[in-house]
Formats: structure tokens, sequence, C-alpha cells
């Protein structure tokens, strides 16, 4: 395969990974026509999940996921396992990723990144981008997001200034993260990258090269083909490399440290990164959070109590459910407001 080959590849890759950005009828625009729209609007909702990529709106939501065979069995509604973790929020904002066990990152409908609060049900605005922020990171310091080439970078704090890392070349990178006073990223093909804030060049972390970031510190040698399995899953601090054997017949895997997903024929394996054990689940997909938690089709999975949790998503006309997730948020519109499962918020065991 020539360089000009594996560069097409690269993007198209980046593409395939991109978040479907279409979600939640019933927020902005559709909220507004809800009356007049709402056949219409459940169809878009369902076409969209049936071609799967690179459907954009303004919203910088991840993945609509519409699942026929209704709610799971209410034995372990998340309600009941996690209600710690649940929480209603305005449908006027949508999450985006976990900070804490009580505050989320939510994109607001007139244009602005808050940090919502589910103790004390307010929020409090955190930067107003030019646009919805497609890729970003947070942690519980700062946000950091992708646009016009360069990073930007605002305190979580109230009151903070925005400021921006770069240039960056931000066309190529689709996994970004913080770590510490750097602001990390990666893209196929070109390594993982860092970059102090405020001041500082790009540099490539060393012995990252051919990685791509799963949570930082660890990167994974992820193939370009998505049916391709990787071969191990690697420290950037330490250095430490864990080999990734397969269970038999599995392709695709997507690992942590610990945990994989990966796909045997129609089904879908949950198995530890050794191959040691494997589980069969219907739906899970993609890198776990906190390698820990996997979501799927009205489920959650946590690999490390091997418990599946089900939640209930806005009914669509055709039975099915949709909903949303973020990084360690899973969401839906619910009775006229927003129902937020926050997974930080779950104690580690």
């Amino acid at each position: 395969m020539t360089t000009e080959e594996k560069l097409a590849q690269a993007l198209r890759t980046i593409a395939d990974r991109a978040e479907n950005l279409d979600v939640l009828p019933g927020v902005l625009a559709m909220r507004r026509k809800r009356a007049r729209r709402r056949t219409r609007g459940a169809l878009a909702v369902v076409c969209a999940a049936a071609l799967a990529w690179g459907v954009t709106t303004a919203w910088p939501v991840p993945q609509l996921v519409v699942d026929p065979a209704g709610p799971g069995p209410a034995r372990n509604a998340v309600e009941r396992m996690w209600p710690q973790a649940v929480f209603t929020m305005p449908d006027r904002s949508r999450p985006l990723a976990a900070i804490s066990a009580t505050e989320v990152l939510v994109w607001n409908e007139q244009g602005r990144l808050d940090v919502y609060d589910a103790a004390s049900r307010s929020s409090r605005t955190v930067a107003a981008p030019r646009q919805a922020p497609r890729y970003l990171a947070v942690d519980r310091e700062r946000v950091a997001w992708l646009a016009d080439g360069h990073v930007w970078i605002a305190p979580l704090r109230a009151g903070g200034q925005t400021s921006k890392v770069g240039p960056v070349p931000a066309e190529n990178v689709d996994r970004l993260a913080l770590a510490g006073q750097d602001v990390i990223w990666s893209a196929p093909l070109d390594g993982v990258w860092r970059m102090r804030i405020g001041r500082g060049v790009p540099e490539r972390v060393s012995g990252s090269k051919g990685l791509q970031l799963v949570e930082w510190p660890w990167a994974t040698d992820e193939p370009l083909d998505m049916r391709t399995n990787p071969t191990k899953v690697v420290n950037l601090q330490t250095g430490m490399t864990i080999q990734i054997r397969p269970a038999s017949g599995v392709e695709g895997l997507r690992c942590g440290p610990t945990w994989c997903t990966g796909t045997r024929r129609d089904d879908t394996v949950v198995q530890r990164t050794d191959g040691s054990w494997n589980h069969v689940h219907q739906g899970l997909r993609g890198y776990p959070y906190q390698d820990r938690f996997f979501t799927g089709f009205g489920e959650i999975y946590d690999a490390r109590t091997r418990t599946t949790v089900t939640f209930d998503g806005a009914r669509l006309p055709s039975g099915g459910r949709q909903w949303s997730s973020g990084s360690g948020v899973i969401f839906w519109t619910q009775g006229g407001g927003v129902r937020v499962v926050n997974l930080a918020a779950i104690a580690q065991p």
C-alpha cells in the first residue's frame, strides 16, 4: 500500500470514527416545531441511524442508537442499581462529558459550554465558542476543544479566560485529552502528540509512533481496518505494554488496558485483553470508559463487576428507543427534560 493510499484510508477511518452529531428531536429547532414535525422528525431519526455515519448538525453529540427490542429487565434498571448516577436536567442543554460525581459538561442551545451541577440543579457558563465543538476533552479543572486549527482551553471555574494552543493539524486529529499542563492529541498514522498549555511547540510523545489514544496515558496500535485486531495497549507514561490476545474468532477489538469489545460473527464479545475471559453481549461497542463501562442497545455493561444495567430511552413510533452518549454520560429526552446517566458518579468497587 502506497503512502497516498494509507493517507486516504486514514482519512476514511477518521470519518468512520467521527461522532454521529444527529440527536434528540425535541431540542433546538426541532423542539420549537414539535407539534407539526413530530412524525417527520421521528422518521428522520430512524433514517439517520440507518445511514450510521456522517450526519452533522449544530449539536456536538455522539452516537444515536435505535433499538427495536424495547427495554431490558426491570430488575437491572439503572434507577435501581445506580440511583446516585441518574438525574434529569433542562432540555435546553445537552450533556457532552462527565466531570465529577455531580457535574457534567453540557452544550447550551444558546451557544455556550456550561457546567451543570446535578446536586444544586444549576449551571455556570465556561465559554462561548463560535460553533459547537466536534472534538473535546475535559478534566476537573478545564475543557479543551478543537477549532480553527488550534486547541482552545477554558477553565471550568467561573470567570476564567479562554486561551488557544497551537496551531495543531486539526484536520487529522480524532482523539483529544488533557494531562496536567499538557494537551494531548492523536491521529491515524501520526502517533500521539503533546503541547504545553500556554507555551511550547508540538512534540510526539516518546514511544507513541503508530499508536492512537484510548484514555490518557493509554494508547493502542489501532488498525486502519476496523475489522482487524490491535496487538497491544501501551502506557505512555511508564512504557508498560500489554499484549492483546483475541478470543477465538473475535475480530475488530477495541481495548483499554484490561477490557475489550469485538465481534464474533453477529455477536458482540466482551473479553479481557489477554483473552482469558469472554462473554457474548448484544450491541455493546467501542472503547471502555475508565477501562470499565461499555454501552449498547439500551444497556450499560460494567465489566469490572460483570453487571448489566438497562435504561429506557425515549420511545419512538416504531417501538424502538433513541439515546445518545458522550464521554461518561448517556442521555435521552424524557418528560420535557433530558434524562442523564453520569458514570462518574458510580463509586469504585
